[in-house]
């Protein structure tokens, strides 16, 4: 099946940019706000990345970059794997020894 490669980093920097904005409003909170500069850019940096990978899924690839839709032959080949597993089940080569009903 098609990896969503470009989501899953748009995911992870949003996750980190999230964390880096609740370390810098922690640390804008102490009275010594010498070093908030350092996880305000990263949230920045961060949160800005993950919003441009998003939009340009969106917009560029025409697709939804949280859940991507199955392509007709990601269909097919899903189908085939399913019908082969099944025919091997069938035929008793499979099933007893995985622990999983015949």
């Amino acid at each position: 099946m098609r990896q969503n490669f470009p989501g899953l980093i748009a995911w992870t920097l949003f996750l980190i940019g999230l964390g880096a904005a609740g370390v810098w409003l922690v640390i804008l909170g102490r009275s010594g706000s010498d070093g908030a500069v350092i996880p305000g850019v990263i949230a920045l940096v961060c949160l800005i990345g993950a919003g441009a990978l998003w939009l340009s899924i969106r917009l560029l690839l025409h697709n939804d970059p949280m859940n991507p839709e199955v392509l007709e032959d990601e269909e097919k080949v899903y189908l085939k794997r399913r019908r082969d597993k099944r025919n091997r089940r069938a035929q008793g080569k499979e099933g007893a020894a995985d622990g999983e009903p015949v």
